[in-house]
């Protein structure tokens, strides 16, 4: 068809697809602005009267989400890209072309197939052709592993593995029999003596402690085949990659979104492991270190390049005439040249230490 025919009808499509006004909008609630950003970029089965899918995405040059979270303060900027192996053409070629944009990239996968996973191959390829320099893997689902598991996997550790749960069954073999105690005395409250109430008091201290307890020793098993497997997972990786030219800045970081999930809402000194645990705080460091590398970096090349630069124009100004200044004004200004000057190599002197 003619060209601004088929211009047209595009436009027809696309105002058919996103009939609302204005090209921001506004939520209340992380669900709803969630629900809309899927309705906008997910495949669709409805379709237009036309016989037009009401598939959105394609219609979208860039969607751009503002959030009032800490780790976006200081000027990162996240973008959540399709994958390489997407079947979709046009979705691998904008990951294609917009992740040479990116100073920083993570490669999202599961712990479970990190070694073998094809698209962590490919993003590695993919930095090769573009000179791509900083490329670090973020493994999910670290919490995703069952202690039978971890026993048969890892011989060394099986030991150890195989005591932690002994505790934790001999905790809760006692826990259950002070519930059952407990339960007896409290179907009658009312007639209980003050010794038998004594007793319930001591029963309930008892079943706190080893309810305590078991939180203990489940919280190391945990902490154990969670580490065991992030470290085993993180090494075979790196032996994968190693003839990689970016394999030795290579990091892993091993994430759990429901131990964390599970634990932000506790009191800190219940959750803190839990939440370091989930590796999240680590990644979370690390993103934010990124911008303070940046502007540390930007920061070295101001002292290095634009002040000694503006010196010397000023050096060259005074000598060359200066305008009106007098000898004595002349003077003050060459000071002050060599005052900043000296500052600036005891900075370079401390920066080669």
């Amino acid at each position: 068809m003619p060209f601004e025919r088929a211009v047209g009808t595009m436009v027809e499509w696309a105002s058919q697809l996103l009939p609302r006004q204005g090209r921001q909008e506004s939520f209340s609630t992380v669900e709803g602005c969630s629900s809309r950003l899927r309705e906008l970029t997910s495949e669709s089965d409805e379709f237009l009267p036309n016989g037009v899918s009401r598939t959105c995405w394609p219609f979208i040059q860039k969607l751009r989400v503002y959030l009032k979270a800490y780790i976006l303060s200081k000027g990162l900027i996240i973008a959540d890209l399709p994958g390489l192996r997407d079947l979709n053409s046009s979705r691998k070629a904008i990951t294609e072309r917009y992740v040479r944009q990116c100073h920083q990239i993570f490669v999202v996968a599961k712990i479970d197939r990190a070694i073998t996973d094809e698209s962590i191959k490919e993003i590695f390829e993919l930095a090769s052709r573009a000179n791509l320099s900083k490329i670090d893997v973020v493994c999910t689902r670290s919490e995703d592993i069952q202690t039978r598991e971890a026993r048969h996997d890892w011989s060394t550790e099986k030991a150890q593995i195989e005591d932690l749960q002994e505790l934790i069954d001999a905790d809760t073999e006692y826990i259950n029999s002070l519930e059952e105690d407990i339960e007896e005395y409290e179907q009658d409250l009312t007639n209980l003596t003050r010794e038998e109430g004594l007793q319930l008091t001591g029963l309930r201290q008892d079943c706190r402690r080893a309810k305590n307890s078991r939180e203990n020793y489940e919280y190391e098993l945990l902490s154990l085949i969670v580490n065991l497997r992030n470290n085993k997972v993180s090494d075979r990786l790196r032996e994968e990659y190693r003839n990689h030219p970016i394999a030795t800045t290579l990091k892993t970081f091993c994430v759990s979104n429901k131990i964390y999930w599970d634990n932000r809402e506790k009191p800190a000194t219940a959750s803190s492991r839990y939440l370091k645990l989930s590796g999240i705080l680590e990644l979370r460091r690390y993103c934010i270190g990124i911008v303070a590398e940046s502007h540390l970096r930007a920061t070295k090349e101001f002292i290095k390049d634009e002040i000694p630069a503006f010196l010397g124009s000023v050096e060259l100004w005074v000598e060359v005439g200066s305008g009106n200044a007098s000898a004595e004004r002349k003077q003050q200004i060459l000071d002050a040249v060599s005052t900043i000057q000296q500052e600036l190599d005891e900075v370079r002197s401390l920066r080669s230490l």
